[in-house]
This record gives structure tokens, sequence and C-alpha cells, in this order.
């Protein structure tokens, strides 16, 4: 999202002005991305709020994974976060709706990037003022197996910070984790990390200390990320991962994290001979994973038939954002890294379009029992919809294939019992 000139600037005064009025401008996106969260996530989770400070200036270097949803889903878990975005999404009105922050032009975008020096000036403003910044250092987002390589300009920024001096600067580091990037009503973790020690040695050069910080970012960001060799072995982990916080409190990011260097042999033997099987049924599969009843087939079918009305009514009630999500997402993306900003770019508006429209419908009519019945099933529909997938697929391999599920269930088992405790 965005890359920082890797250029040293002179330090401007405090500008406590400036503070505030970012302050006001980042309040109407704040509350318009929790908005934008609770309709398209179904949790989000902070994994060691503890470590996020409470006061003064903060710089988060924070991966970069699931194109600018990224920042919404940041926003969502932070105090009051000032982002450095590109330019690219400010450049018209639409945009700007959506995303708010200290603009740069990175190599690959258009426009002038002798502009970098005012904006690295007013992050720099920003963090002086008390702030907190977010900088992505990856400069692009992507979902591949590990990281893409850091750009230096955050740890110029944090350098000359350090270096004209002012409030104690605290550095810490984000990552986030999301089950299905490009599911409607997907789960996210967003993991904060230890704070990165600023402390430099006074006699090393200014190049020692850009390569020590740079260690340092480097180190604490693959601690709250996903660090596997192979696009293929991440594929194969993620969805052990899944299997291993079904029906447990477990992290999915924590389990991601314990298998990411080696799968437990015995997974991997129980999940060879369990392969070719489901390869010849014609199961369905949720994030990755063929599920299936953990309980009486008729109890699950029971609950698919109480909550399933309700999910297809709210799909049914809002049928032009949700057909304008989906249609969005499967035309517009290039990657898959953006399917799930597309699907909110458009179905968020036409949502917001469309309750407008309804609530003047009642307030016209005189109908407001009908607009409070259609916000009632809106909103248990949103909270039921992923519980319905979920029964849905279960529900469906559980009837077409009987003998797998003992199976599947054993080697649920396993996956739970293999791998090691989650830390603390």
């Amino acid at each position: 999202m965005n890359e920082v000139l890797e250029s040293e600037f002179k330090s401007p005064p405090s500008c406590r002005t400036r503070f505030n009025s970012f302050s006001l401008l980042n309040a109407w996106h704040k509350y318009f991305h929790r908005f934008i969260d609770a309709v398209y996530f179904q949790r989000i989770t902070l994994i060691h709020p503890e470590r996020l400070p409470q006061s003064g200036p903060v710089l988060y270097l924070a991966l970069h994974r699931n194109g600018a949803v990224d920042g919404f889903v940041y926003h969502r878990v932070l105090r009051r976060p000032v982002f450095m975005i590109s330019t690219q999404l400010r450049k018209n009105w639409f945009a700007r709706l959506f995303f708010h922050g200290i603009a740069v032009t990175r190599t690959k975008d258009e426009g002038d990037r002798q502009l970098n020096d005012a904006a690295l000036r007013e992050c720099l403003e920003h963090l002086r003022a008390g702030g907190e910044l977010v900088v992505l250092p990856e400069g692009t987002s992507s979902l591949g197996p590990r990281h893409l390589t850091f750009k230096s300009g955050a740890i110029w920024l944090l350098l000359d910070y350090l270096k004209a001096g002012g409030p104690p600067l605290q550095v810490v580091p984000l990552g986030i984790h999301y089950e299905c990037p490009w599911a409607f009503r997907g789960k996210v973790e967003v993991v904060a990390g230890s704070p990165i020690s600023t402390e430099l040695p006074v006699e090393a050069s200014p190049i020692e200390r850009v390569r020590l910080m740079k260690r340092r970012v480097q180190s604490a960001l693959e601690e709250v990320g996903i660090n596997a060799v192979s696009s293929e072995y991440q594929e194969m982990i993620q969805p052990l991962a899944y299997v291993a916080t079904l029906a447990t409190p477990r992290s999915y990011f924590k389990s991601l994290k314990s298998v990411e260097r080696e799968v437990p042999e015995r997974i991997l033997i129980e999940w060879r001979s369990l392969e070719p099987e489901l390869r010849k049924a014609k199961l369905w599969f949720h994030q990755g994973v063929p599920l299936f009843p953990m309980g009486p087939v008729p109890v699950y079918l029971l609950a698919l038939l109480v909550i399933g009305p309700v999910v297809l009514a709210a799909v049914a009630l809002n049928l032009p954002p949700f057909l304008a999500g989906w249609i969005a997402g499967k035309k517009l993306p290039d990657d898959r890294n953006v399917i799930s900003l597309w699907k909110i770019l458009a179905g968020i508006p036409v949502f917001v379009l469309w309750v407008v429209a309804l609530v003047l419908a009642a307030i016209l009519s005189g109908k407001l029992l009908w607009l409070a019945a259609y916000v009632a099933v809106t909103c248990v529909g949103l909270k039921l919809y992923y519980r319905f997938k979920k029964l849905a697929v279960a529900i469906h391999n559980g009837l077409l294939c009987p003998k797998l599920r003992a199976r599947m269930l054993a080697f649920r088992e396993t996956v739970i019992h293999s791998l090691p405790d989650e830390a603390a």
C-alpha cells in the first residue's frame, strides 16, 4: 500500500493543530470502517491486546496481506491510527470516502514523487504530536507464503525521529491473518507483537543503524507472520490450522504458526491416507476443509432448518447489495488479494443506498413495523451467515459420504492432539 522514499529529511517542529485535524478527519473513517467490518466480517480478534500502547507516540509496522482491506481491520483494533497510504487511494471522491491518511507516491504509482518529502514531514509532525502512525513496510500486499521484501523507508522515518528527538517513540509490529481472505463473513486475527527496541550503538554509522533496525523489524514482523517455505506448503497447512480451530478455542494464527516449518509426521500419515478418498467423493469444502457433523446428523439438520430461512430471508431482503458485492468480486479483481476489496467497494455503497431507500419508503408509507422486521432479519441473518455455510457443508458431506465422517472426525482429533499447546 505504501513505499517511503529512502532518504533523510529535515525535522519540522511539533504541530498540535495538525494532529487535531487528523483526529477529526480520521474519526469519520474510523466509524465508517467499523461499519464495514461489522457488515463484512464475522469476527475480528486481537491477539495480545496488552501489547498495544495506551498513550504516547506509536509507530505501528504492519504486515500487508489482503489489499486495502487490511486498513479497515487494523483501524478496528487500534485506538486512533493514521495510515501512510498510496496516493492511488486518494485519487477521486469515491476512493476518499473509504480511505484517509498521509499519502505517498510509490515507485509504481503515477504521480509526483517529489511531494513525498512533505508527506514524510507530515508523518513526523503527527508522531511528535503524540499520534499513532501505521506503516506497511512491504509496500504492497500479497497472500503468498511469507512476507514480501521490506522497504527501508519506514526505517529512515524511525531513525529521523530518533535523531531529531521528541517524546519516547514506541514501535510495535502487527500481523494479520484471514481464515479465508476473499470470503464474505470470514474471520480475521490481528497479532500485536512485542515492542521493537530503538536503542542503537552510539558509535554506529548511519548505514549500520539502518541495517540493524531493518534486521530487528524483519525479525519482529516474522514473529507475527507466517513464513512458509512455498505456496504449496502454505496451501497444505492452512486447512490443517482451520481443522485445529473447529469446536475449540484455538487461535487460527497460533495453529498455523505451529506448523509453519514442519507438520507432525502423525498428521501427514493420516492425511495422505485420507486424501485419495476425499478426491473421489464430491464433497463440499469450507475454508479448504470437507466438514462433517460432529454430532448426530438429525440435530445438525434441525439447526439448518431453523437458521436457514432467516439467513436466506436476509439475503433476499438485501439482494441488490449482495449481488453487487458478489458480481464485483467475480469480475473486477486481478488477483485474490483484492477480491474482498472489490466486494466492499461495490457492496457497501449499494447496501447504504438500499437501506436509505427502505427507510424513506417505510416512513412515507407508515410501515415502520416492516422496517423494524427488516432490520432484525438483516442483523440476525448476518450473524448466522457463517454458521449457515458450515452447517450446509457438514450436512451435505455427512449425507453424501457417511462412511468418511468417522475418519474425518478422527483426523481432527489427531490434528488437535499432535499440535503443541498454544503459547501465551
